[in-house]
């Protein structure tokens, strides 16, 4: 009798804990930041921020994590899989798994042909579906707290934002993408 092989297993465990990790060093860079912030009066994030349009709003993407950004292809379903998981597409060889954003907003539409996928560097190819892909924003400024007098942001709540920055062309959201990618080991 041939024994099943544990390796599978525990690279998965391993995963998902590496992930609940940095997860957690996320939520404290968070905190750290708005300490930061409240000590100076005025946080200017290092390093470029893609701008993307997904449901509607717009966040902010930290461009260290982005590995590419191609046009909306084909995709193939992948039976099982949650909701805002639009399918798989093979990405330079291998398979990548896209999460779409504005489904995770509750967001139901159908993506255009106009639409981008946005490659990111997750320890496994994942692209992220959004319906635009704007600009790039140098040391955008992290606000500390929400502004006063707005309406809530559909990124709040979700587990999704990591802050709220202020750039040349308004407030917009930095986006955690370990949230965004949580549950995608398992897939």
């Amino acid at each position: 009798m041939a024994e099943t092989p544990k390796a599978p297993i525990q690279s998965q465990v391993r995963r998902a804990s590496v992930q609940q990790r940095l997860s957690a060093l996320e939520a404290e860079q968070v905190l750290l930041r708005q300490e930061l912030a409240s000590l100076q009066g005025e946080l200017r994030l290092p390093g470029l921020y893609l701008t993307v349009e997904a449901g509607g709003t717009s966040a902010l993407i930290p461009a260290r994590h982005v590995q590419e950004v191609v046009r909306l292809v084909a995709l193939d379903a992948l039976p099982g899989a949650p909701a805002h998981v639009s399918g798989t597409f093979v990405y330079r060889g291998s398979p990548a798994v896209v999460v779409d954003l504005a489904r995770l907003l509750g967001v139901k539409r159908v993506p255009d042909l106009d639409s981008h996928l946005v490659v990111v560097d997750a320890g496994r190819t994942v692209a992220l579906l959004v319906d635009r892909v704007r600009d790039l924003v140098e040391t955008p400024v992290l606000l500390d707290g929400s502004p006063g007098g707005e309406e809530a942001l559909p990124w709040d709540g979700t587990g999704l934002m990591a802050g709220l920055c202020r750039t040349p062309e308004g407030l917009r959201p930095l986006l955690r993408t370990s949230a965004v990618l949580a549950g995608m080991e398992a897939l």
